[in-house]
């Protein structure tokens, strides 16, 4: 870690110990290098009707990015210190910004935890902070680091393809214009690193064709679709999109199987208006039982979340990780 990206991280944490301090909490200690995994401990009292006082311990992991993100392996090892910290609450307070899947994974979390986990995120923490004029001048230099919100990450280009994708109808009549917007989305957030896609190649026997295939079979890709091309033997990723009225079912999920060759690799995504019914979830984790091929699932705000994503001058790789990382968590 250089010294400025030190100093930062330093100086962040810094931040949160003092709003948590100017948000009432009590004992606020910084635990450096410790066994418990996060950075700071805080007890914050609270009153019964009766006047009967309880003091709640929340341990909080402190996260300072410009360009990443807080991902579903944080998530995972604090609720490893939650279920031996029994009574405790954990606090991801992060400068940066969650993918639609991190958010969604949390959310499970807390399902099975009963909300034991809170998240701020860059617009929480700002938000937070307007309570507080003293502490925004304190750390102004700082804030000003933190990336843009997804929000109102927008560009000319992002805003214009959102637009097509709004206008364009679903079902067959719009099916081309769907193919089309959705090519140029991923291309825009894709390439580079990835190089433009391959539209619509049909096998030799003519019988099979993909919408859109990206080569991954590049040395100079980035680390992240690197480990992509590793860990799913994948020579392209394939995309599909489905312009329906209705959420994909198990026939689309199954058919996206079928194109995912050894030629190709064991990952796929599915672009559909309307997302996906339960029934092609739970053909998803048949195939994955007996081939190992990762099916993700995104509907219209994933490719709008993208396009923000880049906008932001964040990974757009992030959302598609989460995506893995939720299907692996969610799997049974």
């Amino acid at each position: 870690m250089s010294g400025t990206v030190a100093q930062n991280a330093f100086e962040f944490e810094q931040l949160v110990s003092d709003l948590l301090t100017a948000l009432g909490f009590e004992n606020v200690i910084s635990l450096g290098n410790t066994d418990w995994g996060v950075d700071i401990q805080a007890c914050y009292v609270m009153e019964s009707p009766s006047g009967e006082k309880t003091s709640q311990l929340w341990l909080v992991e402190v996260k300072h990015y410009t360009k990443s993100k807080v991902d579903a392996s944080t998530v995972a090892r604090l609720s490893a210190i939650l279920n031996v910290k029994q009574g405790a609450k954990a606090l991801i307070v992060t400068s940066s910004n969650l993918t639609s899947a991190a958010w969604e994974y949390v959310q499970k979390f807390n399902a099975s935890v009963e909300r034991k986990l809170e998240v701020w995120d860059r617009d929480k923490l700002i938000t937070l902070l307007t309570k507080f004029p003293q502490l925004e001048a304190k750390y102004k230099q700082i804030t000003s680091s933190f990336p843009l919100s997804l929000s109102t990450a927008k560009s000319e280009i992002s805003s214009s393809l959102i637009q097509r994708l709004s206008s364009c109808p679903p079902g067959r009549e719009g099916w081309q214009d769907f193919e089309d917007i959705c090519t140029q989305i991923l291309t825009e957030v894709f390439v580079p690193p990835l190089k433009p896609p391959k539209r619509q190649p049909r096998t030799l026997n003519g019988l099979e064709r993909r919408d859109a295939l990206f080569s991954l079979r590049d040395a100079d890709i980035d680390i992240g679709w690197a480990k992509i091309y590793r860990d799913f033997d994948s020579k392209f990723l394939l995309c599909e999109f489905k312009n329906y009225t209705n959420p994909c079912t198990k026939d689309e999920v199954n058919q996206t199987r079928n194109y995912l060759k050894e030629t190709i690799g064991r990952l796929g995504m599915v672009f559909s208006r309307k997302g996906a019914n339960s029934n092609a979830y739970r053909m998803r984790n048949s195939i994955y039982s007996q081939d190992k091929k990762v099916i993700l699932l995104f509907d219209d705000n994933h490719l709008i979340e993208l396009l923000q994503l880049k906008s932001a001058n964040q990974n757009p790789i992030d959302l598609i990780r989460d995506a893995i990382d939720d299907f692996y968590i969610s799997y049974e």
